[in-house]
């Protein structure tokens, strides 16, 4: 996601969209990062199933720590006991998620470098087979380490309470009414996630 698409991304949106187009001129320019490391990817992802932003930001740095730096690998990980992955915020499940995927890495089970090829359906198929790997974790893992565009997490809590509070539905918006929502935003329906995050935390603050 180069500069050049963002922008593009975001005067389709504002175009198509008046709330949208709210979010952007609050928020700003879009920060969205892609991080090419798919194991890295994966198992923050998995690190951050069912947390808040701020408790998995807070395990992440811990996990970082105890890795001893970014480069996080298949290999490494399977040097961890699980004792050590609990110490630092671990669940048990989430524990053996990711070593369990290290371990099918390392065995050439799972070829996350090839993805890259393959389109949004192959590669959700494919990760979901991994232990611990949802829907939703598969959608991080697109939008955040392939830097696929048009991605839509609608099962993700933070996009359900964006929706509902700045296109002020009066009960909990459905995924029936996210995805009629959100036909407009295509083909960048990743840059507007984006956007529902950051907008989710203006509600909070009170500046929306």
């Amino acid at each position: 996601m180069d500069g050049s698409l963002l922008e593009k991304a975001c005067r389709s949106l504002r175009r198509r969209d008046a709330v949208m187009r709210k979010a952007i001129k609050l928020v700003g320019p879009c920060r969205i990062k892609v991080d090419r490391s798919g194991f890295r990817m994966l198992v923050r992802s998995i690190v951050g199933q069912q947390l808040s932003t701020s408790a998995a930001a807070t395990i992440w740095r811990r996990f970082l720590e105890l890795n001893g730096g970014r480069r996080v690998t298949p290999k490494k990980m399977l040097s961890f006991r699980q004792n050590q992955l609990r110490k630092i915020g671990f669940s048990v499940a989430k524990c053996r998620s990711v070593l369990s995927i290290a371990k099918s890495a390392v065995d050439g089970d799972v070829r996350l470098s090839e993805f890259i090829h393959c389109s949004d359906e192959e590669v959700t198929s494919e990760l979901i087979k991994l232990r611990g790997v949802g829907p939703w974790t598969a959608q991080m893992y697109l939008m955040f380490s392939l830097g696929r565009t048009d991605v839509f997490p609608t099962g993700d809590l933070g996009i359900v309470n964006a929706i509902t509070a700045i296109y002020e539905f009066n009960e909990r918006a459905t995924e029936i009414e996210m995805l009629k929502l959100a036909e407009s935003w295509r083909p960048y329906r990743t840059i507007a996630s984006w956007y529902l995050w950051q907008a989710l935390d203006k509600v909070r603050q009170g500046e929306w």
